[in-house]
């Protein structure tokens, strides 16, 4: 509980990378499990599990406002380059490449995802955003280390890490609207 009342509790063995879906119903997760690695995700009302993806390099899922589809980075392809994927959240095993990139995060309220990526030439890297098709990408920031970015609840700003900026990883934030990066840390 959030309040800190009552004791923690162990929802999923093997489990790191959390994304809880914004009903609450459902949890979708890194398998870290040897026979399992990949995406999984658990519902907490009827203990149902489902592994979506079979793949150890796939990770970060991220739901998308409806909680129907969620997004995951991966290289597991030969050149080993990062990309991101969607996903049903009801099928088993069928997701789709949209574009390049890593660490997606799915908008709170919008068909909009923020990720780390760089342009198609594989210049001018940061964080950028693109729909949930793939397509509109849009530069967000434009130092190459920026990575990990979360959106806030109303979905005006980004936060993020970097050690591109001062020497040292800190936490930043930027205005989706103006640009304007805040250092937080």
């Amino acid at each position: 509980n959030v309040t800190g009342s009552g004791r923690a509790q162990l929802v999923v063995e093997d489990g790191k990378q959390p994304a809880l879906r914004a009903d609450g119903e459902r949890l979708v997760y890194y398998n870290t499990r040897e026979d399992m690695a990949g995406i999984s995700s658990f519902d907490p009302a009827t203990g149902l599990n489902l592994r979506f993806t079979r793949f150890a390099e796939d990770n970060r899922p991220s739901w998308n406002p409806d909680g129907n589809r969620f997004a995951f980075g991966s290289n597991r392809e030969g050149d080993r380059r990062w990309r991101i994927y969607v996903a049903w959240a009801d099928l088993d095993g069928e997701s789709n490449n949209i574009n390049f990139g890593e660490h997606p995060t799915w908008h709170p309220s919008a068909d909009t995802i923020v990720f780390r990526g760089c342009d198609e030439t594989g210049n001018r890297c940061g964080l950028w955003t693109m729909t949930g098709a793939g397509s509109g990408r849009s530069p967000l920031t434009s130092v190459p280390e920026d990575t990990m970015p979360a959106w806030s609840p109303d979905g005006r700003y980004v936060v993020f890490t970097s050690n591109g900026r001062h020497g040292n990883y800190d936490v930043y934030r930027v205005d989706t609207e103006s640009g304007d990066v805040v250092r937080l840390t």
